[in-house]
């Protein structure tokens, strides 16, 4: 079982581009903290993740107690919780909220235009938002990741908001496809035409997906957090084994036998890695997958109730509504996407 393909199938993220920026020195701007990003871009989504993408020129960036960090063309910053955050021509630049400068539009990617005429540089500023929040994964992510090419070579930055989160790691080799990825994205942010927002979404995806994995690959060694939890033996057999079924009634003793570990050596790891017990993570999950069944799927209570692990149509409404606020009934209700059918 990928464990994280299934994760990102049912906590789906969608890409935007918002607006392209063209600032000249002196300036400085200020982004919204994230509960205000939801308010303002993307009502009712839970999970919202900034991200620029530096065309031209060069500024600084800082958040959080981090000294401020360089900021080129050529670079990729993500900020995973959507951190509040200030992008400077110079650091001792006042910063303007960007809610002061920018209104979106629905319709097309806005070029922003900013500045004293100075010096300019130039980003493309987007989101990826995602109406269920996977609390394991956003929570694991580094406070900001900036993927930077230099000299042939694509180098991986994570920090919390408070220092390094790791030693810069350069990849065995830079991607063809990476580069090529963001000419295309730079290109199709100052165009429009058919398709142009679409594209522009499902480039943000890729190039997120693959941030993921970069991650998972290089950097969540040595953390705790879900992505260390993909990588551990036993812990990650546990997580497959539970994705793979969540429907089956798993105890810790079953999960600790097909994971190859003690029962009270699975359990410590779980806790120590996930934050949290092995069950508590499944029922969690199960809220997950019936949201997501809830919202695209015309299947019944019971029937929904079956398929993520619950034995009654009741005992499932209580768990729901002790984990959602309200009962799954009036949860479809108000979140439904349409007659859509199975998935």
């Amino acid at each position: 079982m990928d464990v994280l393909s299934e994760v990102l199938r049912v906590v789906r993220f969608s890409g935007a581009i918002h607006f392209c920026a063209e600032f000249t020195h002196p300036w400085a701007i200020l982004s919204s903290p994230p509960e205000m990003l939801a308010k303002r871009f993307f009502p009712g989504a839970e999970a919202i993740t900034p991200f620029h993408v530096a065309t031209s020129g060069k500024c600084w960036l800082s958040w959080g107690e981090v000294a401020p960090i360089a900021f080129e063309a050529g670079d990729v910053v993500v900020f995973a919780r959507g951190t509040q955050h200030v992008l400077a021509s110079a650091k001792d630049v006042a910063p303007v909220p960007i809610r002061d400068i920018y209104r979106p539009a629905a319709d097309r990617v806005t070029v922003l235009r900013h500045g004293g005429g100075g010096e300019e540089a130039r980003f493309i500023c987007g989101f990826l938002h995602s109406d269920q929040r996977f609390g394991p994964l956003m929570d694991a992510m580094p406070a900001l990741t900036c993927i930077r090419t230099r000299d042939g070579a694509l180098w991986l930055e994570a920090y919390t908001d408070g220092g390094p989160y790791s030693a810069p790691v350069k990849l065995p080799e830079l991607p063809d496809w990476w580069r090529a990825a963001i000419v295309h994205l730079a290109r199709e942010a100052e165009r429009s035409g058919p398709g142009n927002r679409a594209v522009l979404g499902r480039l943000s995806e890729l190039l997120f997906m693959e941030v993921l994995r970069w991650q998972l690959t290089y950097i969540s060694g040595g953390h705790g957090g879900w992505l260390a939890g993909l990588n551990d033996p036993h812990v990650g057999r546990a997580l497959a084994l539970m994705h793979a079924d969540p429907a089956r009634a798993w105890t810790v003793e079953t999960l600790a036998q097909e994971a190859g570990a003690s029962r009270s050596a699975l359990a410590k790891r779980f806790v120590d890695l996930i934050g949290e017990a092995p069950i508590q993570y499944l029922a969690g999950w199960r809220m997950q997958l019936a949201r997501r069944l809830l919202r695209e799927s015309n299947a019944g209570l019971a029937e929904l109730a079956a398929r993520v692990g619950y034995e009654s149509e009741a005992a499932f409404s209580r768990a729901f509504r002790r984990a959602v606020g309200v009962p799954p009934a009036t949860w479809r209700d108000a979140n439904a996407v349409g007659e859509q059918g199975e998935e």
